[in-house]
């Protein structure tokens, strides 16, 4: 299936690769049919985007989060998860929508709203968590700063 994305142009995407939203994401509940796009096509890089195969123009950059957060372990109410099929760790795939500005310095993720996927079922599911812990604009910059100075 061809589709049009807002910063690839036009893609060719397996149909298996598509993932139902059927709750959509916050801010976009009219979407609920996307496919994770990587920007050197391998799924090595903890960036990607969460493009809509309904509305090109929607397309969120995502990270993984325990890629910068490796302590990030978000309390999801069993419920909320059971949306979106039964769960094995090694079906689990956990996003956060990151939100670059002009000034890079203030780059944040979302840490209180996840995005959950289920690989196996090709669903997925936005939540927000209870952990008080989380923020909405978790800035993302400090961070790649910090791990960049502990390696050096």
């Amino acid at each position: 299936m061809k589709i049009k994305t807002k910063y690839f142009g036009e893609v060719d995407i397996e149909d298996e690769l598509i993932l139902s939203f059927e709750e959509g994401i916050f801010g976009f509940e009219d979407n609920k049919s996307f496919v994770i796009v990587y920007n050197n096509k391998t799924e090595a890089s903890p960036f990607c985007w969460l493009q809509s195969t309904d509305d090109s123009a929607v397309c969120l950059p995502l990270i993984d989060p325990l890629a910068f957060f490796p302590e990030y372990n978000p309390e999801i109410p069993g419920d909320r998860v059971a949306k979106i099929g039964e769960l094995k760790e090694e079906d689990l795939k956990l996003f956060t929508v990151v939100v670059v500005p002009e000034e890079i310095k203030r780059m944040t993720t979302n840490l209180m709203a996840p995005i959950l996927v289920n690989v196996k079922t090709k669903k997925g599911l936005q939540v927000v968590v209870a952990d008080e812990e989380y923020e909405i604009r978790h800035n993302l910059y400090e961070q790649i700063m910090q791990m960049k100075e502990a390696t050096e």
